[in-house]
């Protein structure tokens, strides 16, 4: 009895430690082409990008002569500019990440000067006349030399799939070291700056993520410290006032994203090579998830088990399904698992790519979107010879059963979904930065 027992228990921890894979869908699949919305020119700054209804929202920093600003832009299916809106404190600021609060205001965070803020948080209720709705007249090839925002193409593309996703692995913002005030910006559905809240860090940092959870605003990313770096988690009420940061790790952590939990703790998610809560290094680097409590306290943390790989979580749904990326001896995946609610893996599916995976839902189907470099098992019509942009449809037990591509394209960026315009991807290729979607069936 005691052997029967022993064997269970050990097949149980196996269970945990390498989770079904379920790439071996035996179904076949043919690659249908994205549709292209919209693409810019390479020298756009986009870095992000959230959906909502038939809007699609737009953020990341122009250039000017002798400062950089942030910017939102909104636009709908076709590509036609709603409205533009430059985030100007007054001196060098960025946006990196944007999410939307329970009345539909977009929330961007990003980062300022210091001189810009005080020390304490200090909601500015900056008012700013609703931008004109007139689109943007054309695509420059270089950065305007002021914040005029010419991001995307004001007439609508033809249905010819375009490139949407980047050209790097990852976009790579630098940690600029004389931004070191945390800014959040709130924007009116109509393109109204509807207020700005600044808190000094001290330390430069950059955002990652953002998501509105228990009526706040919560941001996670990499911050300086003495040794390194560590992720933090950043969080501020509606009304601009800043709680303290939440600091994980010390010299080599980094989060990237982060969702609500159902008893209202936070999951953050990312990557570490250094021990974090008495939680040893297993590989290289792994991918970690780390819960947060309404306090402010790490309560638990769960490492990736691959011994001799580099991991890194990127992104999560609110259903707990995860992308990011694995390397082992020199393969690079892109890697999706899905979680339970108390964060046991159920599935894994595992494809070859040069980027990480993203991930959204809809509310039939898982998606990822990644870097496909070669053919895959089931999908007919899919053979890239370069690093392409490539979104997969899972079922609910990981099952693939649809693939969607965009073979101009390098790497993506962002993705969104919603019921009017489908699963929604900007990325960087060739030709700039791109955004296209697909209303699956």
């Amino acid at each position: 009895m005691k052997k029967s027992l022993s064997l269970l228990a050990t097949a149980m921890l196996l269970l945990v430690a390498f989770p079904f894979f379920a790439q071996g869908a035996t179904k076949s699949i043919t690659q249908t082409p994205m549709i292209a919305i919209t693409t810019g020119p390479l020298s756009d700054q986009s870095v992000g990008m959230v959906v909502r209804g038939k809007i699609i929202y737009v953020i990341g920093t122009v250039t000017g002569v002798a400062t950089t600003d942030g910017f939102i832009q909104a636009m709908d299916a076709t590509g036609k500019v709603q409205w533009s809106l430059p985030l100007d404190n007054g001196s060098n600021e960025i946006a990196n990440a944007a999410t939307f609060d329970a009345s539909g205001n977009i929330w961007i965070a990003g980062s300022a000067q210091t001189s810009l803020t005080t020390a304490s948080p200090t909601p500015s209720s900056t008012s700013s006349s609703t931008p004109s709705a007139t689109p943007t007249p054309s695509i420059s090839a270089t950065p305007s030399v002021s914040p005029s925002l010419q991001i995307g193409s004001t007439a609508t593309p033809a249905s010819t799939v375009l490139n949407p996703d980047g050209v790097t692995t990852d976009p790579a913002v630098p940690m600029r070291k004389d931004l070191t005030s945390l800014v959040l910006w709130k924007v009116s559905p109509a393109g109204a700056l509807v207020g700005t809240y600044t808190s000094e860090l001290s330390t430069p940092f950059l955002i990652r993520g953002a998501a509105f959870a228990n009526n706040e605003i919560n941001v996670v990313g990499i911050i300086s410290t003495s040794s390194g770096h560590a992720g933090f988690l950043g969080q501020s009420d509606l009304n601009g006032t800043f709680s303290k940061p939440v600091i994980v790790g010390q010299s080599d952590t980094e989060l990237n994203a982060l969702a609500k939990r159902s008893d209202g703790s936070l999951l953050l998610l990312g990557s570490s090579s250094e021990t974090i809560a008495k939680q040893r290094r297993k590989g290289a680097k792994d991918g970690i998830l780390v819960v947060v409590s309404q306090t402010g306290k790490v309560s638990s943390v769960v490492r990736s088990s691959n011994d001799s790989s580099s991991r890194s979580w990127q992104s999560t749904t609110n259903s707990f399904f995860l992308g990011g990326d694995a390397n082992t001896s020199g393969k690079n995946e892109a890697v999706v698992t899905k979680f339970s609610s108390t964060l046991i893996p159920t599935w894994t599916t595992r494809y070859s790519s040069s980027s990480p995976a993203i991930t959204a839902d809809s509310s039939t189907s898982h998606f990822l979107a990644f870097s496909s470099v070669g053919a895959i098992a089931g999908l007919k019509g899919w053979k890239p010879s370069k690093a392409s942009l490539l979104l997969v449809s899972l079922d609910a037990k990981g099952g693939l059963n649809g693939a969607y591509g965009a073979p101009q394209i390098a790497v993506p960026m962002a993705i969104g979904y919603s019921r009017e315009l489908g699963i929604v991807v900007l990325g960087r290729g060739q030709t700039g930065v791109s955004i296209f979607h697909v209303l699956p069936r």
